[in-house]
């Protein structure tokens, strides 16, 4: 059985967090500019983005490695397209991380700005990141990616229900009651030697 590939197993991490991201920080942006919160709370934004900068990355670098069993099925041109958006998600993942770590460093009066750059920053992250997976998904679905790792084995039919040579299919799926009657017999005939026992 071949090994399933490791990139569409991790890319999802850096995708997901794409999606979560811009929506927690701008309830993060409100409340700690409304006071609620302290503005120590940002750094919770800060560690999501670290970490889906990495894991993208990660997922690209894995991707890399197994570019050249993919592009044996599916070309290079859509792979290259795919490889593209990819890169420019890690970017622009990489400049959301920047300015949302720089928002832990500048003045309380400076914070709310960054943080609303920092949010359409990852707005661009989360468009890129679908983008990237659309052409990941097309790779798989339309291009037929996943036959590089396709196996070779097939399932043999259960032998149990299979006929064997020279078997009667309709004596072995009907099998003769030990109650059927004979040709020629009768239920009359069977009840009228019952009297004759009695009598």
């Amino acid at each position: 059985m071949t090994e399933l590939p490791l990139h569409p197993q991790f890319v999802h991490l850096p995708l997901a967090l794409a999606l979560i991201l811009p929506i927690l920080a701008i309830i993060l942006a409100f409340l700690i500019k409304s006071e609620k919160f302290p503005p120590q709370v940002w750094t919770i934004i800060v560690g999501m983005q670290l970490v889906a900068t990495v894991s993208g990355y990660v997922a690209m670098s894995l991707g890399e490695d197994e570019e050249e069993v993919v592009e044996k099925v599916v070309g290079k041109e859509a792979l290259h397209r795919h490889e593209e958006h990819a890169e420019m998600f890690v970017a622009s993942s990489v400049a959301s991380t920047v300015f949302s770590t720089t928002v832990l460093f500048v003045k309380l009066t400076a914070k709310f700005p960054l943080m609303l750059v920092s949010f359409v920053l990852m707005l661009g992250q989360l468009f890129l990141g679908v983008r990237s997976g659309q052409s990941g998904g097309a790779l798989v679905y339309v291009h037929k990616a996943a036959e590089a790792y396709g196996q070779n084995e097939t399932v043999s039919e259960p032998q149990g229900l299979l006929p064997t040579p020279g078997m009667n299919t309709s004596e072995s799926e009907h099998p003769q009651d030990d109650n059927d009657y004979a040709p020629g017999e009768s239920v009359e005939e069977d009840e009228s030697e019952e009297d004759r026992e009695d009598d």
